[in-house]
């Protein structure tokens, strides 16, 4: 059901759990989930993203603060507030039914009428390239196929709230794309979504929002645009002339873009390429135009490469948190 109001769907407060006392895995979390968002959790190996999904799931207790779910809060929940999930996990859970067969099996656990479940079955088994598969056993699928077959499952049945941990792994580029096609409108029907993925530019091209996780807190939650401006670091700058620079040339260019600060990082000369990273790429580009003007060498093309949001992953969780992302764990 469609809403237009950024309404609660899920809060934590302080939220953490350990393995054994002293040993936490994700700790200090606080947040609040909109209806309708899609949000994204980034981390490194062991950060604490499938912990925080089983948390917030229920499928763990908590160890120290409190949630809600659909306004109950987390330790109370039960089969109704369930009933209203879906989890996809990295773990398989796999039967000894045809895959058509399971799907249907899925549909009718959770109440799903007969002629929508099987409709609903049609859909998933084209939306996921299942088709040619129907009649195989799960167990018998390939690995990337096992994984398209646990996500289109959980997709059978109605859910206000959606967890998927690394959903995509295993599978190609086109059939990520049409899946996070059809996550997206779900979104915009009012489905929430949390997200965890390895794969950075599915968060970049699917979430409003991101948090990234460190050794179990939250290092930072923004936009993926906030994120790669606070710390996607330079741009990349790629020039190709009509010919190949003469080592004086190529010293003038190395001069003339130092005499401009540091802030312009020559990286490589390639036969007729230069590439370059610039805070300021358009001052870069502006410089170059004249030089090469002024030396008669003409530019075939110039090339800017935006900060993406696996460069600035890689620069916030090999830094400490800067005066901008104190470690509140706030996700709100």
């Amino acid at each position: 059901m469609a809403t237009s109001a950024p309404e609660s769907i899920a809060e934590a407060s302080d939220l953490g759990f350990a393995y054994r006392p002293g040993e936490f895995a994700v700790r200090h979390l606080t947040f609040a989930l909109r209806r309708g968002e899609i949000f994204g959790l980034l981390g490194r190996n062991g950060a604490g993203k499938t912990t925080t999904v089983r948390l917030l799931s229920t499928l763990l207790p908590p160890t120290e603060g409190g949630g809600s779910l659909f306004g109950r809060e987390l330790r109370r929940c039960g089969r109704a507030e369930r009933a209203r999930l879906g989890v996809v996990l990295q773990s398989e859970s796999l039967d000894f039914v045809s895959v058509e067969q399971n799907l249907r099996l899925y549909a009718f656990l959770w109440g799903v009428p007969r002629e929508l479940a099987k409709a609903r079955a049609e859909e998933m088994l084209d939306l996921f390239e299942l088709d040619a598969l129907r009649l195989r056993k799960p167990w018998a699928l390939s690995g990337g196929e096992r994984r398209r077959f646990q996500v289109a499952r959980e997709l059978m049945h109605e859910m206000e709230l959606l967890f998927l941990d690394e959903p995509t792994v295993g599978l190609d580029a086109l059939t990520r794309g049409r899946i996070l096609d059809y996550l997206a409108r779900r979104a915009r029907d009012g489905l929430a979504i949390v997200f965890t993925t390895h794969i950075l530019h599915e968060a970049d091209r699917l979430c409003q929002r991101v948090g990234v996780l460190q050794d179990g807190r939250v290092a930072t939650i923004a936009s993926p645009a906030e994120l790669k401006r606070r710390h996607g670091g330079a741009r990349t700058v790629e020039a190709e002339f009509d010919r190949p620079l003469s080592p004086g040339e190529r010293s003038e260019v190395d001069r003339r873009l130092r005499e401009k600060g540091d802030t312009f990082a020559p990286l490589e000369q390639v036969d007729v390429r230069l590439v370059f990273r610039a805070r300021n790429p358009e001052d870069l580009v502006a410089e170059l135009a004249r030089w090469a003007e002024r030396a008669g060498v003409g530019i075939e093309r110039i090339a800017v490469r935006e900060a993406t949001l696996e460069d600035a992953f890689v620069s916030l969780v090999g830094e400490g948190p800067g005066p901008e992302d104190q470690p509140t764990g706030t996700l709100t």
